[in-house]
C-alpha cells in the first residue's frame, strides 16, 4: 500500500473501520452524467478524477494529517470562482450529491476529509486578494489564499494576518475560519469571531451570501457570519473572507525558559501578564517529551543543533512578547527574565531577538506536531479547553491510566502534552504503534470523560470533525446540541454538505448526556 505523508501505509478506508456511521441511503452515487456537468462548469483540468491520480495524488486530498481517515472519493473538483462554486453546490444540491469543502486539508480533527465516496470541492484555485487599505490594514480575500503568502503581502504593508499557526505555510484563509482556529498568538489577536468583520459563503443550494463588509460596527440585524466561523462547512462554503489585520510590531522579544513544575509554568504567565500586560503575545509551554520528540526527528532548526538551554527541564516555556521600540522592549525583556530568575519561578532562560535567534526558539515548539506523527502509523490527537490550573493534570493522568493499562509500548508510544497556556487550550497527542481502532476509542473515552467531569470543552480550536462528533454531548447539553441541528436543517436541509460531522448519533448524545450530567458541566 503507498506511504501517507509521513511515510506510514495509509490507513483503512473510514468506512472500513468505523461502525458508528453509514453511508446516508439518500445520497446518490456519482454518475458518468455529473462528471459531465461539472466539467461544463471548470476545465477538465480541474475536474480531478480518481482514474486520473496516483495513490499519492489522491491521499493528499482524502487522507488526513494524522493518517487516521480516508476516503474513497471518485472527484475531486477546483473551482476559481464563487459563481462556478454556486453552480456546483447548486447541481449537487438538486442531485442529492454529497460534499466536502476543502481548504488546505490540515484539519487535526478529520474535518476536511469525506468519511465515505462524498466528492471535495478545493478551494486552492481561489487565491486571489481582492483588495487592501493600506491606511486600516482591511483585507478582503479569497477562501483558499495561504496564510504565509497573506503575511508576506500585508508586511510590505506594515500589517499581519492576526492569526498564526505552525502550518501556515500550508493551510489557507477559509479553513481557518471554518475551523475558528485560535492558533499561537490568541492571547494577543482575539479569536476570529472578533477579527473577521464579513465573508462571503456559497450555500447549498447555491444562493451567495455576499457579507464582505469592511465595516468595524455594524449591528443591523443578525450577525450571520459568525454562524459560518466555525461551522466547519456543514452550512455552506465560504468562498471570501473580510478580515481586520493588525499591525505589526517590529520590537520582538522571544523567551526560552525551563521550569521544575507546571505550577511554576502558571506562576510564570501570572508573572509576565502583570509585568507586561500590553505586549505579551504568545506564551507556549512543552514538557520534555516534546522537546526530546523535536530533537530525536532532527526537526529543530538549524537541523542538528543543540536544545538552546543548557540543563534539562521538566517543562519549557516560549513566549513572545511584541512592542514598536526596540530598546525599550529588550529593557523590559531582560527585566522581566531576571525577575524570573530572582524568584525562582524558573531554573533557566534566554532571550532571542534577531530574525534567525527568533526562528530557532520557535522551532522547538512549531515542529512538534510534525516531529510526532513521524513515531507511529496515525496519532491520536487531543484539543482541549481547561481552567489553567488543570491543563497538564490531564496529561498527567493521561499518562497515569495509559500506563495502568498496559499501553505504553503495546499499543501506543508516548503521551506528549504541550499547547497554548495563554487561553487554556492543552494539545495531548499520542502515536499509536498500529493503526487500530479500538485503541483510538479506548482512548478517546478515557479523555473527553475526564475533560467532562473537570468542566472543560473537547474542541478548543480543531473543531469535531469526524474525530471528535461522538462526544459532543460531553460537553454540550441535549437542548443545545437540538438548536444545532435546526440551524443545520435551516440552511442545510438535504445535509449534503459536509455530513457525518459535528454531531452525535442518539445513542452517543444520550450517553454524553450521562457524562456531561456527573460533572456537572454547564452549557
Amino acid at each position: 500500500m503507498t506511504a501517507d505523508k509521513h511515510g506510514f501505509s495509509l490507513t483503512q478506508l473510514t468506512s472500513e473501520k468505523i461502525e458508528r456511521v453509514k453511508r446516508d441511503p439518500r445520497f446518490k452515487k456519482l454518475t458518468d452524467e455529473d462528471i459531465a456537468f461539472f466539467k461544463t462548469v471548470l476545465p477538465e483540468t480541474s475536474v480531478l478524477e480518481r482514474d486520473s491520480l496516483t495513490e499519492a495524488e489522491h491521499a493528499s486530498y482524502t487522507c488526513d494529517w494524522y493518517n487516521m481517515f480516508r476516503a474513497a472519493t471518485q472527484v475531486i473538483l477546483l473551482p476559481e470562482t464563487t459563481e462556478q462554486v454556486s453552480k456546483i453546490l447548486k447541481y449537487c444540491n438538486d442531485q442529492l450529491i454529497a460534499v466536502v469543502p476543502q481548504s488546505g486539508n490540515t484539519s487535526a480533527s478529520g474535518g476536511s476529509v469525506p468519511v465515505f465516496d462524498e466528492i471535495i470541492i478545493s478551494t486552492k484555485k481561489m487565491a486571489k486578494i481582492r483588495k487592501l487599505d493600506e491606511l486600516r490594514g482591511d483585507l478582503v480575500c479569497d477562501a483558499g489564499c495561504v496564510l504565509q503568502e497573506l503575511d508576506e503581502t500585508l508586511s510590505q504593508a506594515g500589517f499581519q494576518v492576526p492569526l498564526d499557526l505552525p502550518a501556515r505555510h500550508i493551510c489557507r484563509i477559509g479553513g481557518t475560519v471554518s475551523t475558528n482556529a485560535g492558533g499561537i498568538r490568541q492571547m494577543r489577536f482575539g479569536n476570529l469571531h472578533g477579527s473577521v468583520m464579513g465573508l462571503e459563503v456559497v450555500l447549498p443550494d447555491g444562493t451567495i451570501i455576499d457579507n464582505l463588509t469592511t465595516m468595524r460596527k455594524d449591528n443591523s440585524g443578525y450577525h450571520l457570519k459568525n454562524l459560518f466561523i466555525g461551522s466547519e462547512g456543514t452550512l455552506g462554503l465560504v468562498t471570501g473572507v473580510s478580515i481586520a489585520t493588525a499591525q505589526i510590531r517590529p520590537a520582538v522579544n522571544v523567551f526560552l525558559i525551563g521550569l521544575e513544575t507546571f505550577d511554576h509554568v502558571v506562576q510564570a504567565y501570572s508573572l509576565a501578564r502583570r509585568e507586561l500586560p500590553e505586549t505579551v503575545a504568545a506564551f507556549e509551554v512543552l514538557d520534555t517529551s516534546t522537546v526530546a520528540i523535536v530533537k530525536e526527528q532532527d526537526f529543530q532548526i538549524p537541523k542538528g543543533s543543540p536544545f538552546p538551554l543548557k540543563e534539562t527541564y521538566p517543562f519549557y516555556v516560549v513566549m513572545e512578547t511584541a512592542g514598536k521600540d526596540h530598546e525599550i522592549e529588550n529593557l523590559r525583556a531582560d527585566r522581566l527574565l531576571k525577575l524570573m530568575l530572582e524568584k525562582k519561578i524558573i531554573l533557566e532562560g534566554d532571550v532571542a531577538r534577531t530574525p534567525d535567534e527568533i526562528e530557532r526558539f520557535w522551532s522547538w515548539r512549531n515542529n512538534v506536531p510534525r516531529a510526532i506523527v513521524q513515531t507511529g502509523p496515525t496519532s491520536i490527537h487531543f484539543d482541549v479547553s481547561l481552567e489553567l490550573p488543570l491543563l497538564y493534570k490531564l496529561v498527567e493522568d493521561t499518562r497515569a491510566w495509559a500506563t495502568k493499562e498496559g499501553m505504553i509500548g503495546r499499543d501506543i508510544g508516548a503521551v506528549y502534552g504541550y499547547g497554548h497556556v495563554g487561553d487554556g487550550n492543552m494539545h495531548l497527542t499520542i502515536p499509536a504503534l498500529r493503526d487500530d481502532e479500538s485503541v483510538r476509542i479506548k482512548i478517546d473515552d478515557f479523555v473527553y470523560e475526564w475533560v467532562a467531569e473537570h468542566k472543560g470543552s473537547g474542541s478548543a480550536e480543531h473543531g469535531l470533525g469526524m474525530m471528535k462528533a461522538a462526544y459532543l454531548s460531553f460537553s454540550k447539553s441535549s437542548t443545545i446540541i437540538s438548536q444545532m441541528r435546526k440551524v443545520k436543517n435551516l440552511f442545510d436541509p438535504n445535509g449534503i454538505m459536509n455530513p457525518y460531522k459535528m454531531f452525535p448519533t442518539k445513542e452517543e448524545e444520550e450517553q454524553g448526556e450521562i457524562v456531561r450530567k456527573r460533572g456537572q458541566v454547564g452549557c
